[in-house]
């Protein structure tokens, strides 16, 4: 193959990679249709652009925060278990509702993290009253962990006329269970009072995300330390 081809033909698989194919389908397709030796020319120019469009998804990854209203576990679970089952959500994967008028499901991929806030709990008392009569604590408002997204990209709907979606996460650092988990005040600060006192679930920018997470490093190497 001359020069000007393979050009057109990089060009080629730089296009398919725009629209997301991977490195095992680009070598396929041109090992397919030209061999393995073209391949072997060309492959340090695909790693690189391949290389490069990780490095910008990456940068451009949105980053979430969803919430929690204790009072609505959303999964039949009686109120006063929602502590134990925000304790244990780190074992398992979770099914977590999302409402569709903020386009949010349209834009949530596998992969994309993300922060659980809970919000104010409003549980009663009796509410918070378990099998053996013992009241359950209040959660006190704040950050509780961070999670991925893990299956259902772009949503998976629950019921069209009320626009309800869902999306499987796995909490990976349970802030709750680690007994560290970040005050209304401290979550304030750290996430701004705009993005902090948002109703529904959203998107939030890295920064934000990655505040958080350096907030967490910080506190864990203090108890390190001590």
């Amino acid at each position: 193959m001359n020069p000007s081809d393979m050009i057109t033909l990089l060009q080629i698989a730089k296009s398919k990679i725009d629209k997301g194919a991977t490195g095992q389908e680009i070598e396929k397709f041109i090992i397919d249709i030209h061999g393995q030796e073209l391949m072997d020319k060309m492959k340090s120019d695909i790693e690189e652009y391949l290389s490069l469009k990780n490095k910008s998804r990456e940068q451009n990854q949105p980053y979430w925060m969803l919430i929690c209203n204790p009072k609505l576990w959303g999964d039949g679970s009686e109120e006063y278990e929602v502590n134990e089952l925000l304790h244990n959500l780190d074992t398992h994967e979770e099914l977590w509702k999302i409402n569709a008028h903020t386009n949010m499901e349209l834009q949530m991929k596998i992969g994309h993290k993300g922060i659980i806030k809970v919000s104010e709990d409003s549980r009663s008392k009796e509410a918070r009253k378990d099998e053996n009569g013992d009241i359950v604590p209040l959660l006190e408002s704040g950050i509780y962990g961070l999670f991925e997204i893990v299956e259902y990209e772009n949503g998976s709907c629950i019921d069209e006329d009320y626009e309800e979606f869902f999306v499987n996460i796995q909490m990976f650092d349970n802030f709750y269970k680690d007994g560290i988990n970040i005050p209304k005040a401290k979550s304030r600060e750290l996430l701004g009072e705009n993005v902090y006192n948002s109703i529904p679930s959203r998107k939030i920018d890295k920064a934000l995300y990655e505040n958080v997470v350096k907030y967490i490093e910080s506190v864990e190497k203090l108890a390190i330390a001590q």
